[in-house]
């Protein structure tokens, strides 16, 4: 199965490309459109190396756009439409693959497998209140579908079995009703939905920033998904506001400083053990730990199997600042942000910091 054909022409950038296929997509393909979008601290060019050393070529070159293709099987070969934002840092995949398998295969473990890569990081809390607002706008708006989770840890109040993880498959028009009522009731938040607007759209978004378009106005999606970018750009920035530096002491003696990105939540010490045991389910292992009752402190260096580094962090009752080591690496940070947003507190917010400038 290949990609949806696009006629010759050349994109001066995503915006274009994006108006393009509102107005044309339900004639170039009777499937469902996915996008499949991330974040990066690549340049463009580093980013389409990493491709290329994976194994993807590029078919074929529209301007800001460009077809690009992987054989990661003998059966299978996968194709997209690739946009890199060079202003932000997002890139985005198009395609009318399958899922189950192109999608997931050979594209997904892009977003996890390369260095300086994640996926754009849509937190169960964004989901609900851009639900929400997409109910306000829309009266006949229903949510058809929802994947909805509590974990371990979390401070969302719940009625029945707090201390429960669970996680609720939802089907039926009466969706968004049932969504606010099992939160309430068992303290759950949304990670998949399916929202469709009679008439007008049916759509699908998750919280690892992957779209589907089943049918409708393609220039809503955008509209949605742009709100989502906005949100998690903020997460970027103070990642972006970290530093690792070599400082020169004395002539000859040079050593390590870092300016730290801090999230600011609500921490009690009783949260601390349900975060180490979630770090420790995730590949990080947890060096030089140290834990204050009464004014609550949480300090350890951690290193992170997944991307291969060490970062230090350090926590009180208001925020936790993550101290990056010899190396920083963006996937690093949003991991260990999805991690203290779903075992902490849900409502913890990224800080952008303006550090001074380490002076030698």
């Amino acid at each position: 199965m290949e990609v949806f054909e696009i006629p010759s022409d050349e994109f001066e950038d995503g915006p274009e490309f994006n108006r393009y296929l509102t107005r044309n997509y339900s004639g170039l393909s009777s499937n469902d459109l996915y996008i499949i979008s991330g974040i990066t601290e690549l340049t463009r060019a580093e980013f389409e190396g990493q491709l290329e050393g994976r194994g993807w070529s590029v078919d074929q070159e529209y301007g800001a756009i460009k077809k690009i293709g992987h054989q990661y099987s003998q059966d299978y070969r996968a194709e997209a439409y690739l946009h890199f934002d060079e202003d932000q840092q997002l890139f985005f995949f198009y395609t009318d693959q399958r899922k189950t398998e192109e999608i997931n295969d050979a594209i997904v473990p892009l977003l996890r497998t390369i260095k300086g890569v994640h996926y754009l990081y849509i937190s169960p809390r964004i989901l609900k209140e851009v639900t929400e607002q997409i109910a306000e706008q829309n009266e006949s708006a229903k949510v058809t579908e929802f994947i909805a989770k509590r974990t371990e840890g979390t401070e969302i109040p719940a009625a029945e079995r707090p201390d429960e993880e669970r996680t609720i498959n939802y089907y039926g028009d009466d969706g968004l009703r049932t969504l606010r009522e099992v939160e309430d009731r068992y303290g759950v938040l949304p990670h998949i939905l399916e929202i469709n607007i009679p008439t007008e759209l049916n759509f699908r978004v998750d919280k690892e920033g992957i779209f589907k378009l089943k049918s409708g106005s393609l220039s809503l999606v955008f509209e949605y998904l742009d709100e989502c970018i906005n949100k998690c750009l903020d997460i970027k920035e103070a990642y972006d506001s970290t530093r690792v530096e070599d400082i020169e002491i004395t002539e000859g003696n040079v050593v390590s400083q870092s300016t730290p990105a801090r999230i600011d939540l609500n921490l009690q010490y009783e949260d601390i053990d349900p975060l180490q045991t979630s770090l420790q389910d995730s590949d990080y292992a947890l060096i030089d730990t140290n834990t204050e009752r009464g004014s609550v402190y949480f300090s350890s260096k951690i290193y992170d199997q997944e991307n291969n580094l060490f970062f230090n962090v350090r926590a009180n009752e208001e925020a936790i600042r993550v101290f990056p080591k010899d190396e920083r690496d963006i996937g690093a940070f949003f991991r260990f942000f999805e991690i203290v947003q779903s075992t902490v507190d849900e409502y913890a917010e990224p800080e952008s910091i303006d550090y001074p400038a380490i002076s030698s």
